[in-house]
């Protein structure tokens, strides 16, 4: 009897895993035939052209509100960030960072969690370098 409950919970773990990896294989397709990915996987921030079919830069401060709502959180400089953001036609996720210079947008780019915890932690000229 304890040899058949010992083959069953292994057969049960074998099919945990198998099921696992493919999940895990269909959450994340393969970041090399992803190069918005590929570049925020090793980079961490990748410039974007616009957010959602109406926010690019250029775009007013009030004009992301309306449509982008409140941000998640807000740098000290006034940088907008908005959490659980994904690129168009990527797998990338992130959080989108939006700067403003006199009032309009200067900058959109994707950062991973890793990023924008430099970010708050480094002073803004030296990731607006960094970035370039």
């Amino acid at each position: 009897m304890n040899t058949s409950l010992a083959s069953s919970l292994r057969s049960l773990l074998c099919a945990a895993s198998i099921l696992a990896i493919a999940t895990a294989a269909f959450a994340h397709p393969d970041a090399s035939s992803d190069p918005v990915a590929r570049a925020l996987a090793t980079t961490g921030l990748v410039p974007v052209k616009s957010a959602g079919p109406y926010v690019q830069v250029g775009s007013y401060h009030i004009h992301v509100l309306v449509r982008l709502g409140r941000p998640s959180s807000v740098l000290p400089d006034g940088t907008f960030l908005y959490r659980n953001f994904s690129a168009e036609e990527s797998s990338g996720q992130g959080i989108l960072v939006v700067r403003f210079s006199h009032g309009r947008v200067s900058q959109l780019s994707l950062a991973t969690p890793t990023f924008v915890a430099m970010m708050m932690a480094a002073p803004v000229s030296n990731l607006t370098v960094a970035a370039k």
